[in-house]
């Protein structure tokens, strides 16, 4: 973990969560405007802008707002994300300044999944979700996340007649929702402000994000008869790394291994019964014909 805590990457992201909750903050218990602007005006400013906005009200913390608050404070307020992600470019080629380029909006993502992380239950959707739209953003397979601006998206490049959206891409994968998210719940909680050492104390490597093409840990030993993969395992992914889904994925093991033992036991009942009614027929069997048990002994 030292190593990376010696990238700065943690670092960078309790800053840009500590600016964005000391944000919320003065806005929803002081009532104050909070003027937020970096070196360029599109890169930390939407960052903090848009987390600040997921603390406060919860509707961005729904799949619906989630899309419009990245359209709203990422798109339509001018990130390049051409330029940081150098779409299409080779090194040294035209437009190719590397550097321009920086994960400005991957940091987004690692700073929502460690919101995700600590306090699932106030998410409509997972941190499969977040890690699927980080996918995408290098994948050039949608055209949501292309060019510089809305103009060259809109008038330059035409992307919304010659490409799909990723929004009903992502909103079609019922696997992307959190089962444990209580809407009724989260809009009468309102605003979300944990305490900040709390936030920041907890922040972890996204491990499923950062570590996606590392070695993988070795298959457990499992009984004989036993399916592999479980049935807790979402179609053809492995678990996401989450505090909340591992909590819920252990519920599912809990389940299927009571439901195993179930079995077993009434197995073991039934063989328990069928010896019974054996050792009773033959007692029958000896009473009625007493000649017949001497025999036998």
């Amino acid at each position: 973990m030292q190593l990376v805590e010696n990238t700065n990457w943690p670092s960078m992201t309790r800053l840009i969560l500590s600016a964005s909750w000391q944000t919320a903050f003065h806005v929803h218990y002081n009532r104050l405007p909070v003027l937020l602007h970096c070196s360029h005006g599109w890169d930390r400013t939407s960052q903090v802008a848009a987390l600040s906005q997921l603390l406060l009200d919860p509707h961005y913390r729904m799949r619906e707002g989630f899309s419009t608050l990245v359209e709203k404070d990422f798109l339509s307020f001018g990130h390049p994300f051409h330029t940081r992600c150098g779409h299409g470019e080779g090194k040294n080629e035209q437009g190719g300044d590397e550097g321009q380029l920086s994960p400005i909006f991957i940091q987004f993502l690692d700073c929502v999944f460690q919101l995700v992380n600590q306090f699932p239950d106030y998410f409509e959707f997972n941190a499969r979700y977040l890690l699927l739209l980080s996918e995408h953003i290098y994948s050039c397979r949608f055209g949501t996340l292309l060019c510089d601006s809305e103009r060259e998206r809109e008038v330059v490049a035409g992307i919304r007649q010659r490409t799909y959206c990723m929004w009903e891409y992502l909103d079609s994968i019922p696997d992307l929702i959190n089962p444990m998210f209580d809407r009724a719940t989260s809009e009468k909680a309102g605003v979300l402000l944990m305490p900040l050492p709390m936030l920041l104390r907890n922040v972890t490597l996204w491990v499923d994000r950062f570590c996606m093409y590392g070695a993988k840990a070795s298959i457990p030993c499992m009984p004989h008869g036993l399916q592999y993969p479980p049935q807790y395992f979402l179609g053809n992914h492995s678990i996401v790394h989450t505090v909340g889904y591992g909590a819920e994925s252990a519920l599912r093991r809990a389940l299927e291994d009571a439901e195993m033992w179930r079995g077993t036991a009434l197995n073991a009942l039934k063989e328990v019964e069928d010896l019974r009614k054996k050792v009773s027929d033959k007692e029958k069997e000896s009473k009625e014909d007493p000649a017949a048990d001497l025999l036998s002994s």
